[in-house]
């Protein structure tokens, strides 16, 4: 069935519903199908609600049978009941046109899933064991197998006078008698009077009764029931209760009087059915609104809405919530109640380790938080950094780093710094941190001694991490292959692993600095492997705060470092002072750093240790070659061991990353101009023969262009001794220097383009003639060599011929015939010379007849 089929079959169904009750005893309307209303039954609930609500509809639950399966109940009464149009107008509001607190995913009171009808959780109970202790009524139907003298078997059914017709012994009163004793009588009754027979007497069809629904149920009304049923099942039968109805005070109503009140609680939490009795005839089973409920939040196993009967204390209403979490603080309970002063909610802290606390009692609105201990364990302090097992341990006094790291290979990760740890510790009730040092190698080295410090409560000791020049190195290298932000993010990792560590503590650090109490902070920058901020550590010297920062890099200068110091004059100004730090000497090393210092070490000028030059072709040891600064190509040729035999040193190739990506910029520019002309003609109306989607690639193209960064040179004269001539090498430079290549090509506008043998007798005419001549779209003019090196050399032409074409050619040169632009057929062109002719023979015969 389509979408628009099934929305009118909802449609139709439910104005059906609302309109006549009576379904089967009535014909149905015009335009409704049988199996319309049967989908419409078949569909969730909260589909149904949903479609109803769509189009303005109230609608009730759909038909469902009883446990008996004889009868159909519709919308909670017994079909053909006589007052279905009143009933409907009394009972309009349904748990269907209420939404329910759970609807709306915010509070949600435990329990009011139980009889949830769109859960399948209820059975007949036709099937179920007799008690015993069942009382017989009219209608109830007793087995009775006969063997012995004779074998039969019976159907008793007590009839309205409340007996049985045994047949050869007569009627036998059995209606209220237990199912137990109703038995023994069969068998007395059947052994005195049968002699030789005996009798097994069981149950057979239950009967009917009837039980009316009446309160905070979702379907209120007259059901037709199983004998069996109790008051939980007639609570399935009737689609639970409502959202404002009791769960713990459904009442059984006999003869005008409460026979039993049943608290669903009692089930649910405790698996009590003791009060869940068994209903009678005539019994009217009442759902109250219930009278309060309890918020239980936090640190409780099932934090949810509870309902309240009066008299509950808090510790009742956590018992409900199955207890407290293994992460419950509940020393810290916080009560939140309606009824304050001024009309405003009031909150009450409790310690619900006590018991006086414990049996506070709770009222309706109240709300009960539980919070959680926190990440705070007692007698432990906390091992973090480059180990194998972080994480909190137990303290006890007298315990020593050495405690928690006695061996570097068990307990340190591979890459562990063994120079300088860091312990932080709370110095005040303040909270207040210090951070003192430790060298990890001598606490591993000699244990117990001074070198390894005693711990406090709640210490936490953190293990650095090696920061080394090949891990980053690494890093930039996984940079230029793989994902910019990936290799950049590993780059981070690498040089912030202290950082990860000490950004809480530098974070603690900055806010507890007082006036008359400086920021216990230093930094450091350049050349060291991890540069930023660290602690300050009592009594720490420059080379403190080096190793807290990995160490010096190989490219530091030791002779000169830089202090900046920040002092407070007595004028209240703030002066910062400059001093040279020589790290060489123990004296520069070891002097005493004070709060918010900045120490700069710098690099050694010209430091260039992974730059390289990549030298190919016709040397005799070819490679890469780190240079140094004012290396020149002759050096790099000299280091390289020389030209080989072969070599061509003036078609060498010399290519530069500068002059390239100069080149991708030019070409970018270039693109922009472009884009830039057009739009403005196309702003101003101008007329242009190119297209917008011709414009676009070239753009691409021109965008697309890296940069070849050919730099062109002199290598014979740079090798002979010229200044000018002998470059200065760049890190990523690349020469290439070719085997000697001893042929001229011709290529472009010639009838048979190719490679010739260089003869040094044969003219640039010579090769053009070797190459069958220039074609009819030659611009022979315009004729230009491309030098072996890359240099390109026009040609001057007199009147007849090339007057350097002779002697400007060389071993490896290309000839290049360019095609003429304004080339036309010579159709094309006797055409218009016809067509100017022919207009100007009419123009001298127009001018003659005047």
């Amino acid at each position: 069935m389509s979408l628009s089929n099934l929305a009118r079959a909802v449609i139709v169904g439910v104005v059906f519903v609302l309109s006549s009750f009576s379904v089967f005893g009535q014909g149905l309307p015009p335009g409704v199908k049988p199996e319309m209303l049967d989908q419409l039954r078949s569909m969730p609930a909260a589909q149904q609600q949903a479609l109803a609500r769509q189009y303005g509809i109230p609608l009730l639950d759909m038909g469902r049978r009883t446990d008996s399966g004889s009868r159909l109940v519709e919308s909670g009464r017994l079909l053909g009941s006589p007052n279905d149009e009143k009933y409907l107008e009394d009972y309009s509001y349904t748990s269907a046109d209420v939404e329910s607190e759970e609807d709306d995913g915010e509070r949600v009171r435990f329990g009011v899933s139980l009889f949830d009808s769109e859960v399948s959780t209820f059975a007949p109970t036709d099937n179920a064991p007799v008690p015993d202790s069942y009382r017989l009524g009219v209608g109830d139907e007793l087995v009775v197998q006969l063997f012995g003298k004779e074998n039969e078997q019976l159907f008793l059914e007590v009839g309205r006078t409340g007996e049985v017709s045994f047949p050869k012994l007569g009627a036998i009163t059995l209606s209220g008698l237990s199912f137990e004793d109703a038995r023994e009588l069969i068998k007395t009754h059947v052994a005195q009077q049968l002699i030789g027979v005996d009798a097994v007497v069981t149950m057979g069809r239950l009967r009917a009764i009837n039980i009316f629904m009446a309160g905070e149920v979702s379907v209120p009304g007259a059901y037709s029931v199983s004998a069996m049923t109790t008051v939980t099942q007639a609570l399935f039968q009737a689609g639970g209760v409502t959202g404002i109805g009791s769960l713990r005070q459904i009442e059984v109503r006999r003869a005008g009087k409460v026979a039993a009140v049943f608290d669903a609680y009692d089930l649910l939490l405790k698996g009590d059915a003791s009060g869940d009795s068994r209903l009678l005839s005539g019994d009217v089973v009442y759902v109250p609104t219930f009278r309060g409920e309890v918020d239980v939040l936090g640190a409780v196993k099932r934090p949810m809405v509870y309902e309240l009967v009066g008299g509950e204390t808090v510790a009742d209403a956590i018992a409900m919530a199955g207890s407290f979490s293994r992460s419950a603080f509940p020393a810290s309970t916080l009560l939140t109640r309606k009824s304050g002063e001024l009309g405003l909610p009031s909150a009450s802290n409790l310690d619900l380790t006590t018991t006086s606390d414990g049996s506070f009692l709770v009222r309706d609105g109240d709300v009960i938080e539980v919070p959680e201990m926190g990440e705070l364990v007692s007698n432990s302090v906390v091992l973090k950094g480059a180990v194998t097992r972080p994480g909190d341990y137990g303290w006890v006094p007298g315990m020593r780093v050495s405690n928690l790291i006695g061996n570097a290979r068990r307990d340190l990760a591979r890459d562990a710094d063994l120079g300088l740890g860091m312990i932080v510790r709370q110095k005040n009730a303040l909270l207040d941190i210090e951070v003192l040092s430790f060298n990890l190698a001598s606490v591993i080295a000699t244990p117990g001694s001074a070198e390894d410090p005693t711990l406090n409560e709640f210490d936490e000791v953190l293990i650095f991490s090696l920061v080394t020049s090949d891990l980053m190195e690494e890093a930039e290298a996984e940079a230029e292959a793989e994902a910019e932000a990936e290799a950049e993010a590993e780059a981070e990792e690498a040089e912030g692993a202290r950082a990860v560590l000490l950004e809480p503590v530098v974070a603690k650090l900055r806010s507890q600095a007082r006036q008359n109490e400086p920021m216990k902070l230093v930094s450091v920058s350049g050349a060291v492997r991890a540069p930023g901020t660290y602690p300050l550590i009592a009594d720490a010297t420059v080379s403190t705060l080096i190793s807290a920062a990995g160490g010096l890099t190989d490219s530091a200068y030791l002779k000169a470092a830089e202090l900046r110091r920040i002092a407070n004059r007595t004028d209240g100004e703030v002066r910062a002072g400059y001093t040279d730090v020589d790290l060489s000497v123990s004296r520069g090393r070891d002097l005493t750093l004070a709060s918010r210092d900045h120490l700069t070490v710098r690099d050694i000028p010209d430091w260039s240790p992974t730059d390289s030059i990549m030298v190919q072709g016709e040397v005799k040891f070819p490679g890469e070659y780190r240079i140094r600064k004012g290396e020149t190509l002759s050096d790099v040729i000299a280091r390289a061991g020389g030209f080989t035999d072969d070599a061509s040193p003036a078609s060498a190739i010399f290519t530069r990353e500068a002059v390239a990506a100069l080149e991708a910029q030019r070409a970018a520019d270039f693109a922009r101009d472009i884009e830039t002309i057009f739009a403005t003609r196309l702003l101003t109306e101008e007329t242009t023969t190119q297209s917008i989607t011709d414009v676009i690639q070239i753009v691409e193209s021109l965008q697309a262009i890296d940069g070849v960064g050919r730099l062109l040179i002199d290598l014979p004269a740079a090798m002979s001794g010229d200044a000018n001539a002998n470059l200065e090498v760049n890190d990523g430079d690349k020469l290439v220097v070719p085997k000697l290549s001893n042929t001229v090509t011709v290529v472009g506008e010639v009838k048979r383009a190719g490679t010739h043998t260089f003869q040094s007798e044969l003219s640039l005419e010579d090769y053009v003639d070797l190459s069958a001549g220039f074609t009819r779209r030659a611009d022979d003019g315009e004729m230009y060599i491309v030098k072996a090196n890359g240099s390109v050399v026009t040609l001057e032409q007199n009147f007849w011929r090339f007057t350097r074409a002779s002697r400007s050619l060389d071993p490896g040169d290309t000839i290049v015939v360019p095609i003429d632009t304004q080339y036309k057929e010579s159709l094309a062109s006797w055409r218009e010379i016809t067509q100017i002719v022919y207009q100007s023979m009419v123009s001298i015969a127009a001018v003659a007849n005047l």
